[in-house]
């Protein structure tokens, strides 16, 4: 079970594990509850959801908790990434206000991170949890319409690109989401399912 109601980090998912394992969404369980995110940390969240999940459905769970950090805002928005203008907002409307916040308050400074957390959460067995970051810096106007999110203004480092720019599949390589999946499976735990 993939413990996320978001269809880009679903297909996200499924894409970096290829056939290796079969991802259902919280939809194919009739899962019809609110995901915990009560921790004040992106590992305690990730944590959180995939227990959850596994304990409704006996599955095992995998989970993620992601945001993006601006470093001249404090790391803000953060663990807020996806709610900080409510649940109503959509991607576009939190992509132009954080652009917007940028420009108003650290104009000279948009360094950016994109930082996630993954959790495997298995029935019976100790929950694993691995990170992962990327580096780059804001651009306005976005460019792109690859990804999710803040992938159109999150110009990668990596990549000389912003990830709405990228596409998936190079996305793929340096992403945080592919980071942190990718040590995840470094531990293995991939083998014990």
């Amino acid at each position: 079970m993939l413990a996320t109601g978001n269809k880009g980090k679903l297909a996200e998912f499924q894409r970096l594990l290829g056939d290796r394992v079969e991802l259902q969404s919280l939809d194919d369980a009739g899962y019809q509850h609110e995901l915990p995110e009560p921790g004040t940390t992106y590992e305690d969240n990730a944590r959180a959801k995939a227990e959850a999940v596994r304990d409704a459905t006996g599955m095992p769970a995998l989970a993620d908790d992601s945001g993006i950090e601006v470093a001249a805002l404090g790391g803000w928005p953060g663990l807020h990434s996806a709610r900080w203008m409510g649940e109503e907002a959509t991607d576009r409307d939190r992509l132009l206000g954080l652009l917007a916040r940028v420009a108003a308050q650290a104009p000279g400074d948009r360094r950016a991170r994109y930082v996630a957390a993954v959790a495997l959460s298995r029935p019976g067995q100790s929950t694993v949890t691995a990170t992962g970051t990327c580096n780059g810096v804001l651009v306005d106007p976005p460019r792109g319409t690859g990804g999710f999110g803040y992938d159109p203004a999150f110009l990668s480092d990596d990549l000389g690109v912003t990830f709405g720019e990228a596409g998936d599949a190079l996305k793929d390589t340096v992403s945080h989401r592919a980071r942190a999946l990718r040590a995840l499976l470094d531990t293995g735990v991939l083998e014990q399912l």
